[in-house]
């Protein structure tokens, strides 16, 4: 088992775990969840067996409807919009076919995942594991591997399949250039910048700095070197300069970055196999763009999420998923005695200068595990009705997230559910991804591992180094010979190779 360097996480091999997993999956949540599930009335159904005695709406039913179950990883708005929409189905559609959906959530993204593994490692009976479940490209990828997901293909239609927007679609299928549509689309997203307006109105009505520099990764270091010297300056306290900016998730920045640069990180070839290239000259433009200024203090992440430092007054911007706009504070609380009411405003991620002007494309989406025909196809029933034009878009965006269809994909559906420019972040969103190239991560196995590897190996080093500095100031260091001590060549050198490292060990246990 490998270590993480900067001691913050473990890599859990998946291998071992698919070899190993009752070590991994505590058998008292997965027969909590079994046993849930049948109280709830769930019926494990015979191949053979019809529990239906009329025809109604294509489905035979009897007076009980045939239940199915979904596994999600959602909480807050999601979980709450996500229910809302069962009713719907369950009081019209569902009622119409003779199918009631009902909703469980098994805890995390990792709890559901570790249960689904679980129950395919000890080949429970079918009234063990849902129907339906939310799905990440690299659990799903574990799932294909096992055989355990249904193909879409066969039951959606050209024209159903025309109605999505192409790009979903695709990385539904998993990265296999042949391959069948494991996860169907539901929702989508992308990054955007969100700026805490109140405060950058003092600081741009003092400096002279406008919103437009922001639009580039270069651009927003210099705003973010120009704010600390502001903030420096306000106090008698010598470097005493706050940041200005912080990313919620350093993968991202890393993959989508590199992809402007020209370079993709990882890829798939045709039969599905890892591909990953790390020129070093990328890296290095990535580093001095992340890592640099951490380390000279004009960014930072501090808290869990970039809105709590919001909120906390640590820095004024970040960039964020387009779905997380309802997170950002209403005011900075710096004591109890000192906080203010802010603003925000919502503008495109910064793109690196002369680049490719990438949006990352990330989201829900489901698939339904293999069983019982009849319940596979209720649970097609239930998703086709869920991607349709109304129920899609009300859905999604009462999430916030965009729908996945071509017609709904509009500002027009946005402005129907939403009202007319009273949501400027799923605005945004729409807009960037409209005109921007978009990105997803890749499908491969161990692919949590790996953006892992991207987002702590730098996010580890950069913080620990930080505070390295703050110490080396504090007691007495010029801050100039503080930050020389690690921003050099040598220091990346050594970033870069135990990164590799760490990569090629992943793949290799793939």
């Amino acid at each position: 088992m490998y270590k993480n360097t900067y001691g913050l996480w473990e890599n859990v091999r998946v291998k071992e775990m698919k070899k190993s997993i009752i070590q991994i999956l505590e058998l008292p949540v997965l027969l909590t969840m079994a046993l849930g599930l049948l109280a709830c009335g769930t019926k494990v159904v015979s191949s053979t067996e019809s529990p239906f005695s009329k025809e109604r709406g294509g489905f035979s039913v009897k007076e009980e409807p045939l239940e199915i179950t979904v596994w999600t990883y959602f909480s807050g708005i999601q979980q709450e919009a996500f229910q809302r929409t069962i009713n719907r189905f369950n009081e019209g559609r569902g009622k119409d076919i003779g199918v009631e959906v009902k909703a469980y959530n098994p805890g995390s993204t990792l709890d559901l995942q570790n249960n689904l593994y679980g129950i395919n490692q000890k080949k429970l009976s079918q009234g063990d594991y849902p129907d339906i479940v939310s799905l990440h490209t690299d659990t799903a990828m574990i799932l294909e591997e096992e055989g355990v997901l249904t193909d879409l293909d066969s039951y959606f239609s050209k024209e159903d399949w025309s109605a999505f927007v192409p790009s979903f679609i695709e990385e539904g299928r998993l990265g296999r250039k042949y391959g069948g549509v494991k996860i169907l689309p539901v929702a989508k997203s992308t990054e955007l910048l969100y700026l805490n307006k109140t405060d950058w109105d003092s600081f741009a009505e003092a400096t002279g700095t406008t919103l437009s520099e922001l639009s580039t990764k270069e651009g927003l270091l210099r705003v973010a070197e120009k704010y600390y010297q502001y903030t420096d300056a306000l106090t008698e306290t010598p470097d005493d300069g706050k940041a200005f900016y912080g990313i919620d998730d350093y993968a991202n920045y890393m993959l989508v970055g590199a992809r402007e640069l020209g370079v993709n990180l990882i890829s798939v070839d045709e039969e599905g196999n890892a591909k990953v290239q790390f020129p070093k000259e990328v890296m290095k433009t990535l580093w001095d763009n992340l890592y640099v200024p951490i380390i000279k203090g004009y960014f930072t992440s501090e808290g869990r999420f970039r809105s709590d430092d919001v909120k906390t007054g640590d820095i004024l911007a970040y960039t964020a998923s387009s779905a997380s706009s309802v997170y950002f504070p209403k005011e900075v609380i710096i004591s109890d005695r000192e906080q203010h009411a802010i603003t925000n405003i919502v503008l495109p991620a910064p793109h690196f200068e002369g680049g490719e002007e990438i949006a990352m494309q990330q989201g829900i989406g489901m698939g339904i595990v293999q069983g019982n025909k009849k319940r596979v196809e209720a649970s097609v029933q239930f998703l086709k009705w869920l991607t349709s034009y109304e129920e899609n878009a009300q859905f999604a965006l009462s999430a916030e997230y965009l729908p996945v269809r071509v017609d709904s994909f509009t500002v027009e559906a946005i402005d129907k559910e939403k009202g007319s420019g009273m949501d400027p972040s799923l605005e945004k969103a729409l807009s960037t991804m409209s005109s921007n190239t978009l990105y997803f991560t890749p499908s491969i196995i161990n692919l949590a591992e790996i953006r892992k590897a991207l987002e702590y190996e730098l996010q580890d080093k950069a913080l620990s180094d930080r505070y390295k500095i703050e110490t080396a100031m504090a007691s007495g260091v010029s801050r100039e010979d503080a930050i020389a001590e690690y921003d050099n060549d040598e220091n990346f050198e050594q970033y870069y190779e135990t990164l590799i490292e760490e990569i090629n060990y992943l793949l290799s246990d793939s």
